[in-house]
């Protein structure tokens, strides 16, 4: 099929699951609905973390897939240098040599099985009780360090990708006010050719006839 065989065989990340490849016997069985429930799902989410992290003028990857739950993580940096905490595994001291935003999807793991919208600002600035967070349902947990939106909180609102640029901007305005980040490093956002004050019936309605044609 053209696809380069893994450098590894090992399972990473996976609960209750043989260590390597070969060795997983396991039956199973495909689930098309959920498959697609799942693409779906990353489709917004992506979607909705580019235009978020397009206006960014500082060092800002890609949004990118994280190989543990196959979340979805988009990260704004700084070259303010930080200080990672002791004993944590070392690409957790790497990710943590600057200053960061990260917002991001998950589908979520036992200990935190709802999917939905996760942020959190490295390191984490004093105030974050009682934000508003840009979306209705989005709020911070302090004991898991994030804010969350929970997914069908989401669902319910008129524009999912809107409302997860929203969710971003929220996150990155608590940075700006509790944590010294720069304002001037987000820039106007466009929609496709559509600078950000046309209103978005008029962005859907111009890509509806030109699908049409």
């Amino acid at each position: 099929m053209g696809v380069d065989r893994p450098r590894t065989t090992l399972v990473c990340e996976i609960p209750d699951c043989a260590p390597t490849f070969q060795g997983d016997r396991t039956e199973r069985t495909w689930d098309s609905r959920a498959a697609r429930l799942m693409w779906e799902a990353w489709n917004i989410a992506a979607g909705g973390l580019e235009a978020w992290q397009a206006p960014f003028r500082g060092n800002h990857p890609r949004v990118g897939v994280m190989w543990g739950g196959f979340d979805l993580s988009a990260t704004r940096h700084s070259t303010r240098p930080t200080e990672p905490p002791p004993g944590r595994p070392a690409f957790q001291r790497n990710a943590q040599l600057s200053a960061y935003v990260s917002v991001g999807f998950a589908f979520g793991d036992a200990s935190a099985p709802q999917a939905g919208m996760y942020a959190y600002i490295w390191p984490a600035p004093d105030g974050l009780e009682g934000r508003s967070w840009g979306v209705e349902g989005a709020a911070w947990h302090p004991d898991a360090g994030l804010v969350l939106l929970p997914w069908d909180r989401l669902g319910e609102t008129a524009d999912p990708h809107r409302s997860i640029v929203a969710f971003g901007d929220a996150v990155y305005q608590a940075a700006v006010d509790l944590a010294g980040w720069p304002a001037d490093s987000v820039g106007p956002r466009v929609d496709g050719w559509y600078m950000s004050r046309t209103p978005p019936e008029r962005v859907r309605a111009a890509a509806e006839k030109a699908h049409r044609h």
